[in-house]
This record gives structure tokens, C-alpha cells and sequence, in this order.
């Protein structure tokens, strides 16, 4: 197919992504080769028709040339690739294996997906019909018939479907009514799961303040074992009833302000109390608070987004979070949780945006002298406060001008 000329030479080649249709002549095109076709471009073009690319021009040329000269080739299936094939130099040691056993014919074989390695084949026509008789014999064994097609189901309308039907139109209504109540009773439900994740949280800050004031009590009384016996003895009481006072106090303060409560305790444990490997340093402003980071609950499950006056009054001052007996504000939180203060870390992962957009909030209510003031900013034309994700979007938009 190919035509030799003292300057240059043509090669016919076939046009790639083609369909092939048996019976239908192969579409294909000339190719020149001149005295200006590179080495790049034989490499390019044989690389194209997935065939070696080793050697120097003259080799890569008459590579391409038998490619030209042989139809049969150009309907052969593709290779299958060995490592350092098409490399562009070969180990010594391969090298020798070559000169001693010869080069390795190349098979046009399908890798199988399965454990064994077999060469897989196509059926003719004889096999087939040995398989089909192998099968009819079986199922004779068996008492099958040979025919296991499904037949065609013939629609019979029963008596029960017919009045199906034709109640059908009045049980829709019906259908959507009872929709309706189950949407209801789901949102009851979440509604119930919540308030029980609340009173968890509760009860877990209080079993928290507990424990708290049995350590602070061991502590005091620890103190007073180097004293003298009476000493001792009118010590330990006075702690007993200084510590039951206390908590009488806070009982009394529990109905009428929540807040206060977790402040009345609010004690920081003496470092030597911890033991090492267990004290935490949290930066409270300008106060270093010592407690045990086994002590740490997790982060509250609440969203101060649905009440912004509120996220702000938290943020400041709270008793969400509760250690070592005190109340911990939200501005706070990330003294116990991030990274570096190595207290469940992966829940800072999950708190993080959160905090960072109630930050965000809180700082710029700190810019205003009242709650008035601060909602008349974040209003529009029609006096109507934004929502939570409306301020942050007007937060954002002043941090983009200012920084522009």
C-alpha cells in the first residue's frame, strides 16, 4: 500500500474511531512521509495505532510501513501491554533474558476477572448446539420442561378489584388526611427529641456540678489533715456545714435565677488537685482557669441562631457549658475543644463554622449601645428585623467593602 519516491513516500492507514462493519470496505487515508517527517512524528503516529514505539527513525518507519502493507492488522484486537514495553531503554538484565530465550511473542488473549487465568474464546456454532442438548438432558432428568419461558399474564379483574376501583376516588381524600396527621406526628416527634437532648444536657451540667463539689470537699479536707486533731476535727466540720450552707444556697437560687447559680460555684481546682497528664489551662480574658480535661462534657446541642438577643446575652455570660462547676461563655468554648487543647477535637470539627458566624454576630451587637439601636441597623425599609442568615449576609458584604 505504500509507494516509494526518492523525496518522499505515501502510506495508507486507517481513519481511527471508525465503526467496522463486516462486508464494508475500511476507511483510510494517505500519509506522507518526507525527508522532514521527525522521529516525534512517527512516534506520535504509531503511538496512535498502538504499536511499539522503540527504536531509532528508520525502525519506527519500517514499523509503520508493515503496519501500511498489512489489512489484517488494522482488525486486530488491542495488545495486551507489558510492563517497560514502551520504554524507551531496557534493563540489562531483560536484555539478557532476551539474547538466552528470545523476545516475548506478544498475545492478543483478554485478561480474565476471575481467579484463573484462561484464554477466553468464542462460541461456534457446534458448541452451542452441544450445550443446548446437554441442557435438555438435564432438565429431562429432572422432570423440567425444555420451554422455561414465562408465559403472558392474562388481566383478570377480580370482583375485589372491581369495587377496589371503584372505591379508589373515595379513598384519596382519606389518604391525603391521614398524610397530613403523619407529618404532624413527625414534627411532634422531633419536637420531643429535642427537648429530651435538653433535659439530657441538664441533667449531665448538674451530675458535672456534683462531682465538682465532692472533689472541692476531698480538697478542703485534705488541707486540714496537718493540723491538730481538735483542729482537724472542728475544721472538717465547719467545711461540712460551710459546704452544706453553699448548697443550700444554690437550691434557693435555682427557682428564681438559673444564671447566678453555676457563679456561686464557680471555682477553679487547684492545679495539684489534677493530676498532670490530665490539667487543662483555658485563657477566660485575663483569668487562667485550671480543670481536668476528663471532666470536659461535650459541646451543647443547641442553636443560638433562633434567638439572636439571646446568643449575644450567652455569649458573654452563660451556663450552657459547664466545668469544673463554672459556667463557661460561648466565646470561650474554643479554649476547651480546639486542636491544641487536645478535648474531644473532633467536636470543634463540627462547632467551628457555628461559632465562627455567632462571632461574627456577637461582635458586631457589641458595636451598639442597646438592643434598639443594634435591630434598627439590621431592619428594612418596612421596619422588619432580619433573620439570622440575613445578618450574616450583611455582614459579609461589609467585610468585602472594607476590604476593598
Amino acid at each position: 500500500m505504500s509507494q516509494h519516491h526518492s523525496e518522499s513516500e505515501e502510506l495508507e492507514l486507517p481513519v481511527l474511531g471508525q465503526m467496522y462493519t463486516p462486508g464494508q470496505a475500511v476507511e483510510s487515508f494517505i500519509w506522507t512521509v518526507t525527508a522532514k517527517t521527525t522521529k516525534d512524528n512517527l512516534h506520535e503516529k504509531l503511538k496512535s495505532y498502538d504499536r511499539p514505539t522503540r527504536g531509532n527513525r528508520m525502525e519506527m518507519l519500517d514499523r509503520l510501513r508493515q503496519f501500511s502493507n498489512d489489512r489484517d492488522e488494522w482488525l486486530r484486537p488491542k495488545l495486551k501491554r507489558k510492563r517497560e514495553e514502551h520504554a524507551s531503554h531496557q534493563s540489562l538484565s531483560k536484555r539478557r533474558i532476551e539474547e538466552v530465550f528470545g523476545i516475548e511473542e506478544q498475545t492478543i488473549t483478554y485478561k480474565s476477572k476471575k481467579s484463573a487465568n484462561r484464554t477466553q474464546r468464542a462460541l461456534q456454532d457446534d458448541d452451542r448446539a452441544a450445550n443446548s442438548a446437554w441442557a435438555h438432558a438435564v432438565l429431562s432428568v429432572f422432570g423440567m420442561p425444555h420451554d422455561l419461558s414465562v408465559p403472558p399474564i392474562t388481566q383478570r379483574k377480580s370482583c375485589h378489584q372491581q369495587i377496589a376501583s371503584t372505591t379508589e376516588a373515595e379513598e384519596c381524600p382519606q389518604q391525603d388526611a391521614f398524610a397530613v396527621c403523619m407529618r404532624k406526628v413527625d414534627s411532634n416527634m422531633s419536637s420531643v427529641r429535642e427537648d429530651l437532648s435538653n433535659v439530657e444536657n441538664h441533667i449531665s451540667v448538674l451530675t458535672s456540678h456534683i462531682l465538682d463539689m465532692k472533689t472541692l470537699m476531698k480538697s478542703k479536707n485534705k488541707d486540714t489533715r496537718t493540723l491538730h486533731m481538735e483542729t482537724r476535727s472542728s475544721g472538717c466540720h465547719n467545711t461540712v456545714v460551710q459546704s452544706h450552707a453553699e448548697a443550700c444556697i444554690v437550691s434557693d437560687n435555682t427557682l428564681s435565677k438559673p444564671r447566678t447559680m453555676m457563679q456561686t460555684a464557680s471555682m477553679s481546682l487547684p492545679p495539684e488537685v489534677i493530676p498532670p497528664k490530665n490539667l487543662g489551662i483555658a485563657h477566660l480574658g485575663q483569668e487562667q482557669f485550671s480543670y481536668d480535661r476528663t471532666t470536659v462534657p461535650s459541646p451543647p446541642t443547641v442553636h443560638l441562631s433562633k434567638d439572636i438577643n439571646q446568643l449575644c446575652e450567652e455569649w458573654e455570660e452563660s451556663n450552657l457549658l459547664v466545668v469544673n462547676g463554672r459556667g463557661i461563655p460561648v466565646k470561650y468554648w474554643g479554649e476547651f475543644y480546639k486542636k491544641g487543647k487536645g478535648v474531644k477535637t473532633a467536636a470543634w470539627d463540627a462547632l467551628r463554622v457555628e461559632w465562627g458566624n455567632w462571632k461574627f454576630i456577637a461582635e458586631e451587637r457589641q458595636r451598639y449601645p442597646d438592643n434598639t439601636s443594634f435591630w434598627r441597623a439590621f431592619s428594612d425599609e418596612n421596619s422588619k428585623i432580619f433573620s439570622y442568615q440575613q445578618i450574616l449576609n450583611r455582614l459579609a458584604e461589609h467585610r468585602v467593602s472594607a476590604a476593598a
